[in-house]
C-alpha cells in the first residue's frame, strides 16, 4: 500500500533542515508503529519520499510525502496515529492511497505559491503588484547553484494574488518549480526590493503549498491528476 501524505510544518521550525525533517517523520512512524515499508540490501531505510525542499527559513502549510506500508491500514488510522506521536509544531492535514505507479512528487510538482506577509499601512500593494505584472522583464542574480548568473524571473511568474487582513497584507505569488524556471523565494525578495517594496516590510514568508499545475489549473499533488495529456 502506497500513500501520500500533507502535513503542516509550524513556524517555529522555519530553521529545520529537510534531513532533520526526514528524520523527525521517520522517528514518528517508528513510535506511533506504522506498518511502514523497507527496502532491500544490506542498509534497508523506509520507503519514505519527501516532497520538494522546504528552504531553511520558512515554514509550510502543505508540505508532501509519500510512504511505503507493508500491510494495509485505514488512512484514519495512520493520521491520528502520526498526529499523537509527531511534535505539536508538525501536524498531518490529509493522506489519501495512491498507485504504486503514481509518479513521485518530485517528478509531478512544478508550481509553487510563496505568502508574504507585509505592513502595509502605507503602502499601495496593488499597485506594486500590477506593474510587477506588467512588466516585459523581471531580472535578479540567481541564488541557486548557478549563484550571481542572470536570472528572469518574469516567465516563472503566474500569478500575484492579494489578501488584505487588517493592517497587513498578504501577498501570494504563485510561480514555477522546475521548468521553465526555478523560481526560489529569496530571488522573490530580491525581486520585490527592485521593484519598490521595502524588505523591512516583511514580517513572515512560508510555504502556502506545491502544486501540480496543468494548463491554467493548480492541483493539489493528493488528486489524482494527468500531468501529460
Amino acid at each position: 500500500m502506497r500513500i501520500r501524505v500533507e502535513y503542516e510544518v509550524n513556524s517555529e521550525l522555519r530553521f529545520l533542515s529537510n534531513l532533520d525533517m526526514m528524520n523527525v517523520i521517520q522517528r514518528a512512524l517508528r513510535r506511533a508503529d506504522i506498518p511502514y515499508a523497507l527496502s532491500e540490501g544490506f542498509n534497508p531505510h523506509i520507503r519514505l519520499s519527501m516532497g520538494t525542499v522546504l528552504p531553511v527559513g520558512l515554514w509550510g502549510q502543505r508540505e508532501y510525502f509519500d510512504l511505503e506500508l507493508s500491510e494495509r491500514m485505514s488512512i484514519e488510522g495512520f493520521s491520528s496515529k502520526m498526529n499523537a506521536v509527531l511534535p505539536p509544531t508538525i501536524e498531518i492535514n490529509h493522506a489519501c492511497e495512491i498507485e504504486q505507479l503514481t509518479p513521485a512528487l518530485m517528478k509531478v510538482i512544478n508550481a509553487t505559491a510563496y505568502v508574504f506577509v507585509i505592513n502595509a499601512d502605507d503602502v499601495d500593494v496593488s499597485a506594486w503588484r500590477d506593474q510587477v505584472l506588467n512588466r516585459d522583464i523581471l531580472m535578479v542574480k540567481s541564488r541557486g547553484k548557478k549563484k550571481g548568473i542572470d536570472k528572469d524571473l518574469k516567465k516563472g511568474i503566474y500569478k500575484i494574488e492579494l489578501i488584505n487582513n487588517e493592517m497587513v497584507t498578504n501577498i501570494i505569488i504563485w510561480v514555477s518549480s522546475g521548468e521553465p524556471v526555478n523560481i526560489r523565494y529569496d530571488e522573490l525578495l530580491d525581486m520585490m526590493q527592485q521593484t519598490g517594496l521595502d524588505s523591512r516590510l516583511i514580517i513572515d514568508v512560508y510555504r502556502q503549498g506545491n502544486y501540480i499545475k496543468v494548463g491554467e489549473q493548480f492541483y493539489s499533488p493528493l488528486k489524482k491528476v494527468k500531468v501529460f495529456e
